[in-house]
């Protein structure tokens, strides 16, 4: 399962994520993809910091809280919040587990198991999704034309191109934001922009949620 960090976030990913009226929130996801028809394909799970509009559930989860939104074709958005952290939630969450766990393990075939732990349900780790790419540069000409050719390159195309006015001309940062692609596809475009020499290290890259129901 892919999993990221927050150690690579810096306040300049706030600046720029608030221009876009949205906040980053460390997210895990989890989806069906479609094969023959809807969402009856490979599961798609990921945890990555995420850029989330202000306006949607996720982005309302502070300090302790968690917040949980659960999309379904028949049901719509159902959502859940409340405390991820503390002597109580944490003892809760343990004393739920070994009650699971002897559930399971002393009568199997008479307590009902909802979660079970495997399944033949494929695992797709290529997920697809709109995607905040930041690049740090050192200014010059014909930088945005690259971003460009690299995005066509590798089947990317561009939703928009952020830019604050620039302080320093050693050290400067835009983002660049797209419609949704594969993961590999994104990973291949940024390791090229690192290659360049404008590029002063590697893009930041993570999922871009473009509406509330996702």
């Amino acid at each position: 399962i892919p999993c990221m960090g927050i150690t690579g976030i810096t306040p300049v990913d706030f600046e720029y994520a608030k221009l876009m009226g949205c906040t980053i929130k460390l997210v895990g996801t989890a989806g069906r993809l479609s094969q023959y028809g809807e969402h009856d394909g490979a599961l798609s799970v990921y945890v990555s910091p995420k850029v989330v509009p202000n306006d949607h559930l996720l982005a309302s989860a502070r300090g302790a809280g968690n917040a949980i939104a659960v999309n379904s074709a028949n049901l719509g958005t159902a959502s859940y919040i409340g405390p991820g952290a503390g002597r109580f939630p944490t003892a809760n969450s343990v004393v739920a587990d070994i009650c699971r766990v002897a559930a399971t393990t002393g009568a199997p075939s008479v307590v009902s198991d909802p979660f079970p732990l495997s399944s033949n349900i494929a695992l797709d780790n290529d997920y697809s999704s709109a995607f905040f790419l930041r690049i740090s540069f050192q200014d010059g000409l014909g930088i945005i034309r690259t971003i460009g050719e690299l995005a066509e390159r590798h089947g990317v195309s561009i939703n928009s191109v952020l830019q604050n006015p620039i302080k320093d001309h050693l050290a400067a940062d835009f983002v660049v934001t797209t419609e949704e692609c594969k993961l590999s596809q994104i990973k291949a475009m940024c390791n090229d922009i690192e290659l360049q020499e404008f590029s002063t290290g590697v893009p930041l890259c993570m999922p871009l949620m473009l509406n509330l129901h996702e």
